[in-house]
């Protein structure tokens, strides 16, 4: 399976450019801590060191590659350092928000409480140095029942609730003195329904009887079963790639978990409710770039044989670029709503560009957001709906011009994601 999986990747690979290729180098020294080689370097030519940072910064990944950096720059004879006092801030700041999960996660078995922990710790245990993993939050689900009990927990210990973020199935609570965000769910899925989602739930990804136990970053923590965690981790990457773009960051904790926990998996049934959920193709994708540049465990690809084409290569350009955010706004907030419907498996793609920008301009009525629930309850009022939403779009672009597309550029935004999700398998036809 290895053979095939560099063959494969070797054809589309004179397209990748030096860039890229020492990024993704650098990358996996970084997660198994090993130093740059020389004569790997001596392949590339020059990149400036300033590009591979811009990079690494839209990849959350600054901290993770500091020291490689530094090495290359020396390497190819530039004078360049990172700020002072930088990455010493970044660090302190994640030992700091894992001490506080550590006192929740004491609080909580001292009060009965049943706090799983998932991304976050569990993965950032997996690399070299694990505070080099930064991340914005820790992810926390409790049960429904639990959860008034929990949320006196944490705002006894001093958070606090953040309503302009918070949805109906997750609370998101920011320390009043502390750089740390809690997000509280009682549902893996967030607020998101639809045809995936009633697949996911059959799953039952967070059964007590599933569960684990495992030391993560110096305490113990309570998590998601070996499978239902990988099965999760591809849920939120798929989403975030249907909604904006993933980053290389996301790629390199699905490599160190399967290294780590691939044994403990069935990859038989894994993949039985990959295919279930519609995620083979682009699952099988992102296995082999994960396999061929990260240095991955084959093992999950065995049985697998799937002809990949140029949207190999499309792929990748969105995975290395963090997909709409190359040019500092983010489209995912602006074109949520055109976008759920596919990510969730309620919508197909039609094979008319114009219609589907018809449908980005003029949504129907179960496409539309929370907003406007009228519309979905009375269809009647749909045409009200669409003048709501125009005006609501021309109120906020007069507010955020500098970060806010332009209707064409939402178009061309909306547009592109499709693409790229329908190149990927995640949309029906």
């Amino acid at each position: 399976m290895e053979e095939k999986t560099e063959k494969q990747i070797e054809k589309k690979d004179i397209n990748i450019c030096d860039e890229w290729k020492i990024y993704l180098y650098m990358l996996r020294c970084a997660i198994y801590g090993t130093h740059l080689e020389l004569e790997k370097l001596a392949d590339f030519q020059k990149v400036a060191v300033a590009q591979l940072a811009d990079r690494a910064n839209r990849n959350g990944q600054r901290v993770l590659l500091s020291r490689y950096l530094l090495e290359y720059a020396q390497y190819i004879g530039e004078d360049w350092e990172e700020p002072s006092g930088y990455k010493t801030f970044t660090i302190l700041k994640e030992y700091d928000k894992y001490k506080c999960l550590r006192d929740l996660m004491e609080l909580s078995r001292e009060q009965g409480l049943h706090f799983v922990i998932f991304k976050g710790c569990v993965l950032a245990n997996l690399y070299p140095q694990y505070a080099e993993r930064t991340s914005c939050d820790s992810d926390i689900y409790i049960e429904k029942e639990e959860k008034e009990q929990a949320l006196r927990l944490l705002y006894a210990y001093g958070y606090e609730k953040n309503e302009e973020h918070s949805k109906g199935e997750v609370t998101v609570l920011m320390h009043k003195k502390r750089y740390h965000t809690i997000e509280l769910h009682t549902c893996l899925w967030e607020d998101y329904t639809g045809k995936r989602l009633s697949i996911l739930d059959r799953f039952e990804l967070t059964k007590e009887n599933k569960r684990i136990t495992l030391n993560t970053c110096g305490f113990d923590v309570t998590t998601l079963g070996y499978q239902e965690h990988l099965i999760y981790q591809l849920f939120h990457i798929i989403k975030h790639f249907s909604l904006q773009g993933v980053g290389m960051k996301y790629l390199a904790d699905i490599t160190l978990y399967v290294n780590a926990y691939g044994q403990y998996i069935d990859y038989n049934d894994f993949w039985k409710k990959i295919d279930m959920l519609g995620y083979t193709k682009f699952c099988y994708y992102l296995f082999v770039i994960c396999a061929e540049y990260l240095g991955m465990n084959h093992d999950i690809l065995a049985g697998k044989d799937m002809a990949m084409g140029d949207e190999l290569y499309r792929f990748m350009q969105d995975l290395l670029q963090v997909g709409n955010s190359s040019d500092g706004r983010q489209a995912s907030w602006q074109i949520f709503g055109t976008l759920t419907p596919y990510f969730t498996g309620e919508k197909k793609t039609s094979s008319s560009k114009w219609k589907r920008r018809l449908e980005v301009l003029f949504p129907r009525a179960e496409d539309l957001r929370d907003d406007f629930a009228y519309a979905r309850e009375h269809k009647i009022l749909l045409p009200i709906a669409w003048v709501h939403k125009i005006l609501m779009y021309l109120v906020k672009y007069q507010k955020h011009k500098d970060k806010w597309y332009n209707a064409s550029e939402k178009l061309n935004a909306a547009e592109y994601r499709i693409g790229l999700m329908n190149d990927m398998g995640l949309i029906e036809e």
